[in-house]
């Protein structure tokens, strides 16, 4: 009986670590994905940057923060604070800047094994200069062995009217929320 109980603590031990490696192993490359993302849209890299996406329809779409909407009514008579696109559009997109860059942090990675979600702070900057910032959420299925992104979702913020929160702020409003 003894032996067996401690076959089963050995067992139970070992599949434990197996699978907490397994978990630490997704996350680094779901990081490196986030990274490859983020290093695309800087060397506005179509290849690299279509490879991150699975095939098929993917999900791309936003919505304006209202503050920044009622900011928009007042200055252009714009109703709507949603929008919807596609990843290579907003590659496309990318092309009528000199630089871009997609910066993230506050990034967390909710995984298990087949399917992943990502959150995660970002701002967007064309020209040296931010343009927008809020939420992205991501979600990944790993096929064929590698990560892929099925949707970008995001909230968008217009840094012409609002600053975006320090890292330290936002991290204290995620964690009331």
């Amino acid at each position: 009986m003894k032996t067996i109980t401690l076959l089963t603590i050995i067992f139970l031990t070992i599949a434990q670590q197996s699978i907490a490696q397994q978990t630490t192993d997704n996350k680094k490359e779901i990081s490196i994905l986030i990274d490859k993302y983020s290093k695309s849209v800087i060397e506005k890299d179509s290849t690299s940057f279509y490879e991150l996406f699975n095939d098929g329809v993917v999900t791309w779409c936003a919505a304006i923060k209202d503050r920044s909407q009622a900011r928009e009514i007042e200055k252009k008579a714009v109703s709507s604070n949603y929008f919807s696109g596609s990843y290579k559009g907003f590659l496309r997109s990318l092309f009528r800047y000199t630089s871009t860059e997609d910066k993230f942090d506050n990034i967390r990675i909710v995984e298990d094994g087949t399917v992943a979600s990502v959150t995660m702070d970002y701002s967007f900057w064309a020209n040296n200069k931010m343009t927008n910032w809020g939420g992205k959420y991501l979600t990944l299925i790993k096929r064929d062995g590698k990560w892929k992104i099925t949707s970008v979702i995001y909230s968008l913020e217009l840094s012409e009217y609002f600053e975006q929160p320090t890292l330290n702020e936002r991290q204290k409003l995620s964690k009331h929320k």
